[in-house]
């Protein structure tokens, strides 16, 4: 891997509503402490570093509404370029910006890993070999390459890969298989067939190709994004450029727009842990729970006599919560979310009704 330029593609677009009243425009959820003491961007870039080159700098793709919030964050102590995007156009645009933008810097042998900024996954020396090994398949092999994980339960909002033939194993142990199938968020009972079969793993939306070979795929699947594509690497990625390529291009997913149509897809199938952090019912996967099914997340919480509550204290106030069950509590010093976690579904909803009354700031 010594000469190949490694690109980690970093996708950190959104703010993350449904993480209010921590995250907010101001301060989105990849700049949040959620996963540990550090900030979920920083946790992805450190993970990523292992499997770069020395030359080769983080590409962030982000809105314009949270750049400033990450670039605040981040400068001084990493090295990073970045793609800001006028207007959200879902991922399939995000990662065709960020080939043009490898092949302009790295040239189109280079190797892009897109990863998303709001995952957790632990341990991170088995991702790095997951990871690596991925790097080595793509480039050896023209595939795309997607990181599938073994499901630890009926999981419904996530997407699957149906894996069809084993095809190798890396000397950690690392196995990669042919992607039969990608399969949309399944009900409950899809699901429970799909762990018990063993034949299935999660999407993580991970993903590892040479840059050509998108740009290849691009080229075959999206053929209106790829003339985009060609008017954005003539004019070299400049501001302008990328802004008029954003709108005028498609709004569609990777997923949709290449992943399911390719056909020289492999799988990694990673063995570590992983977690999609989209919403507050995450923070019990990550952060455990106690023997009567409570998650406290944060300094100066007092609780007690409470069943499958979840407390985060994300600020110097005392949080006291005491003889309830199910419900959700947030605390961010300026704003606080006492909500039962039956409705956390419909937290957005909610939002929306309060930011009738509450100010601005909050969002």
């Amino acid at each position: 891997m010594d000469n190949l330029r490694v690109i980690p593609i970093i996708l950190a677009g959104g703010i993350g509503e449904r993480f209010w009243p921590a995250s907010r425009s101001s301060r989105p959820k990849q700049v949040l402490p959620l996963i540990s003491e550090k900030l979920m961007i920083e946790e992805t870039i450190e993970r990523l570093s292992p499997i770069c080159g020395h030359t080769e700098k983080p590409l962030i793709v982000t809105g314009e509404k949270i750049a400033a919030s990450i670039n605040e964050c981040l400068v001084g102590k990493y090295e990073y370029d970045a793609i800001i995007e006028p207007v959200a156009k879902n991922t399939a645009p995000a990662v065709a910006a960020a080939a043009i933008w490898c092949k302009k810097h790295y040239g189109e042998d280079s190797v892009m890993v897109v990863v998303s900024a709001d995952h957790a996954i632990r341990p991170v020396e088995k991702f790095v070999c997951a990871a690596k090994y991925g790097v080595e398949t793509a480039r050896a092999e023209n595939t795309l390459v997607v990181f599938g994980i073994t499901p630890s339960r009926p999981e419904t909002g996530y997407g699957y890969i149906r894996l069809g033939r084993e095809k190798g194993k890396s000397e950690e142990g690392v196995m990669s298989f042919c992607v039969d199938k990608f399969i949309e968020k399944p009900n409950l009972e899809q699901a429970m067939g799909y762990l018990e079969s063993g034949k299935y793993l999660w999407n993580s939306g991970s993903f590892i190709w040479k840059t050509k070979t998108v740009i290849e795929q691009f080229k075959e699947h999206m053929p209106q994004l790829y003339a985009d594509m060609l008017l954005l690497e003539e004019k070299n990625c400049s501001k302008d450029a990328i802004d008029k390529f954003y709108a005028n291009c498609i709004k569609e997913s990777i997923d949709f727009g290449i992943m399911e149509k390719a056909q020289n897809v492999s799988a990694v199938a990673g063995d570590f842990e992983w977690d999609d952090i989209g919403a507050w019912e995450a923070m019990p996967r990550i952060h455990g729970k106690d023997k009567d099914g409570n998650t406290n997340v944060g300094k100066n919480i007092f609780s007690a006599d409470n069943k499958d509550c979840v407390v985060v204290a994300q600020s110097d106030s005392c949080v006291a919560v005491i003889g309830v069950e199910n419900i959700l509590v947030v605390n961010t010093g300026d704003a606080t979310l006492v909500i039962s976690r039956d409705k956390l579904p419909y937290l957005k909803d909610y939002i929306a009704e309060t930011k009738k009354i509450f100010p601005k700031e909050l969002y």
